[in-house]
């Protein structure tokens, strides 16, 4: 897999990204991949998304975004 650079991303595009609902995105990142996004400095209060959370979900989720 390349390496790709990835950029801090609200939930709400990250969440279309995924065609999915906010409350949806909020349960697997609030419950589902919590324990993986607090090693990565995940609040569940946060808005914007950090480079590296946005990275592991990109992978963990599949998403691929030409």
């Amino acid at each position: 897999m390349e390496a790709k650079d990835y950029k801090c991303l609200s939930k709400f595009e990250l969440a279309t990204l995924c065609g999915v609902s906010m409350s949806t995105l909020q349960h697997w990142m609030n419950v589902r991949y919590y324990q993986e996004l607090k090693k990565l400095g995940y609040k569940k209060c946060q808005k914007i998304l950090l480079p590296c959370q946005v990275q592991f979900l990109f992978v963990r989720l599949v998403i691929v975004d030409d």
